[in-house]
């Protein structure tokens, strides 16, 4: 029996050595593909994320051996050498199979991080409903970083099968032996159970042990990926059981909430007519920082600095979140992004929301996207909100397309074609795409600002071109006189520029509305009043003289809006005020960005997401 027991011991032993190696391993990797953040972080700084991961990365092997104990267990009442040879194999195959997973994870996390500034989580992964869609979005860095990932964990299979495996041979054994097995085993799974919560501590391990820098990258890799990915799979459930985000007395919040409803009816009518047709260009991951004239960087979007001329830029618009399917319930819903929940996502819980779609009974409603509109459930929920027409690149596979879906060129003139057969009026979306990852766009790379983003924004100039092309061809056409173009990004991106991910001017994105409709007094000038998303249907329907749903949460931008923007990223939420701006990070648990003169006031971020997302469970 002590033979057995300390061949065990030595077993597990060299499992947590070996799951440490890996771990490290991977982490060399990670960091090998973000070379250019990790050089700026010093010496020492870089040491300590070894022994500060250690504590995450225990608990998780702790996890993995509490399967391989019940196995062994399992296999020591077995008295045939088949079945313990075969109970041997399952428990090499479920460390080779855990292998693979992490290499799986940490090739996506690469590949996340540099989108979303976030490791793998729920979210991401809700997105592999639609696997096609995931995969189309892959660039062939992507691939090239999965692939590497997938060698690293065939070698460490290898390292596995030659260094660690044994198997585990059972011997005979009688009453007294066999009562001492019932014994042992809870003694055994109790010690493991205790490394997995990381002690004897109060409070179990968290992602909070592994914390240790500023610099959000270096904790985030400090931080295990599967153990993160695991905890953040099981909170995202438990946060459905209720909202996770009360803080603050009802009564507080619903004062809080009137205050930002201005009763005032008062509003600028910038149209000359109350019926136009609407058209609106979305574009993908346009941040501000392309455009000049928003503070951003020189000659990248010389087409839409044209259509300023004779448009009305708003100049202090933001998103409120960091994806497109976000972005799309933000625009024609006015319902804000909530943290780790999407309510696009939840067929059930969308078709319930206001729309600009349902409050223009008398129009004529279409949607046009070159990619698949499955993504984020796009699609289910433009079809739940009672579009007229939608259609995807599964109806325009005559066009050249991209790995993503159907170039922006290609769709412009489409959409032109698609256009002049829709009865009037009318309300139709263009999403564009060829300025989404993988900028695979048909047209030369010009620009370079000597950063990783010169692809991204070369593809953000192709798609400028496009626009700049559709809407001179458009001009003659029968519908143009009476039609607003509302010109505006579906959320932002990383530019040459560098913005921290929670920063502000990260969110910024721009709007423009464009079109003989617009009252000539106010074509070529600005609006800048703080605005987002939100605001867009509450400010078309004031133009149109249509009572706004009471359950849209924005404001009139030309009018009565609060002034109040909250927005979120991929580990947390922040605010937007015009004396100062705050934004706190779930995961830090505190405020990463932060500059008002009185600290009350970020409150107020608490407060409207915490009624956000009661209303989120009411639908």
């Amino acid at each position: 029996m002590s033979f057995l027991l300390m061949n065990n011991l030595k077993y597990f032993i060299k499992l947590f050595v070996f799951w440490l190696f890996y771990f490290f391993v991977n982490r060399l990797f990670f960091i090998a593909n973000y070379l250019e953040e990790f050089s700026k972080i010093s010496s020492n700084e870089l040491l300590q994320i070894f022994p500060n991961s250690f504590g995450l990365d225990v608990s998780f092997i702790g996890y993995l051996s509490v399967v391989i104990v019940l196995f062994l267990f399992l296999n020591s009442l077995a008295l045939s050498k088949r079945i313990n040879t075969f109970i041997s194999g399952i428990i090499y195959w479920i460390n080779a199979f855990f292998i693979v997973v992490s290499a799986l994870i940490i090739g996506g996390e690469i590949s996340l991080y540099a989108e979303w500034g976030t490791k793998l989580n729920f979210t991401a992964l809700s997105h592999f409903a639609n696997p096609s869609e995931v995969f189309a979005t892959g660039s062939i860095a992507n691939y090239i970083t999965m692939l590497i990932a997938l060698l690293i964990a065939v070698v460490f299979v290898k390292i596995y099968s030659v260094y660690v495996h044994q198997y585990f041979i059972a011997t005979k054994y009688n009453v007294k032996q066999f009562a001492y097995k019932l014994v042992k085993l809870p003694l055994v799974l109790g010690v493991l159970l205790l490394i997995v919560r990381g002690g004897w501590q109060e409070i179990p391990i968290n992602l909070s042990d592994a914390y240790f820098s500023n610099t959000i990258i270096v904790n985030d890799l400090a931080v295990n990926p599967n153990w993160n990915l695991l905890q953040n799979i099981l909170k995202n459930k438990s946060n459905f059981k209720g909202n996770p985000y009360k803080k603050h007395p009802q009564e507080k919040v619903d004062q809080f909430m009137n205050s930002l409803k201005n009763e005032s009816d008062s509003t600028t009518y910038v149209l000359s007519t109350k019926t136009p047709n609407i058209v609106f260009i979305l574009l993908e991951s346009w941040s501000a920082d392309n455009v000049e004239s928003l503070g951003g960087l020189k000659g990248i979007t010389p087409n839409f600095k044209a259509l300023e001329k004779e448009g009305l830029l708003f100049s202090n618009f933001y998103s409120n979140g960091w994806t497109s399917d976000q972005g799309m319930s933000s625009i024609f819903s006015s319902f804000p992004v909530l943290p780790h929940a999407y309510i696009i996502n939840q067929t059930d819980k969308a078709r319930k929301l206001p729309s600009l779609n349902k409050s223009l009974t008398d129009y004529y409603s279409s949607y046009f996207f070159g990619g698949q509109l499955t993504y984020g459930n796009i699609k289910g929920y433009l079809l739940s909100q009672g579009f007229d027409k939608v259609k995807d690149g599964a109806d325009f596979k005559h066009l050249p397309s991209g790995s993503l879906g159907v170039h922006d060129e290609y769709m412009f003139t489409q959409f032109k074609e698609e256009l002049n057969d829709l009865p009037q009026p009318f309300m139709s979306t263009l999403f564009t795409i060829s300025s989404h990852s993988p900028y695979d766009f048909p047209a030369e790379h010009k620009l370079s600002f000597n950063s990783k983003q010169d692809e991204y924004v070369n593809s953000v100039a192709y798609t400028d071109k496009c626009l700049g092309d559709f809407m001179e061809s458009v001009k003659n056409e029968d519908w143009y006189a009476n039609t607003l173009f509302v010109i505006v990004a579906d959320h932002s991106h990383n530019s040459p520029i560098k913005r921290r991910f929670a920063q502000k001017e990260r969110f910024k994105i721009p709007m423009l509305w464009y079109g003989e409709v617009l009252d000539a007094n106010y074509q070529g000038n600005e609006w800048s009043s703080l605005s987002s998303h939100l605001d867009i249907a509450p400010t078309i329907l004031n133009q149109m003289d249509i009572n706004v749903d009471n359950d849209y949460f924005g404001g009139d931008i030309l009018g009565n809006n609060s002034g109040f923007i909250f927005y979120c990223f991929g580990s947390g939420y922040g605010m937007i005020k015009e004396d100062g701006n705050s934004a706190f990070s779930i995961k830090y648990n505190k405020f990463i960005e932060s500059n008002f003169n009185d600290s009350s006031i970020v409150s107020e971020a608490e407060m409207f997401l915490q009624y956000s997302f009661d209303e989120y469970l009411k639908y």
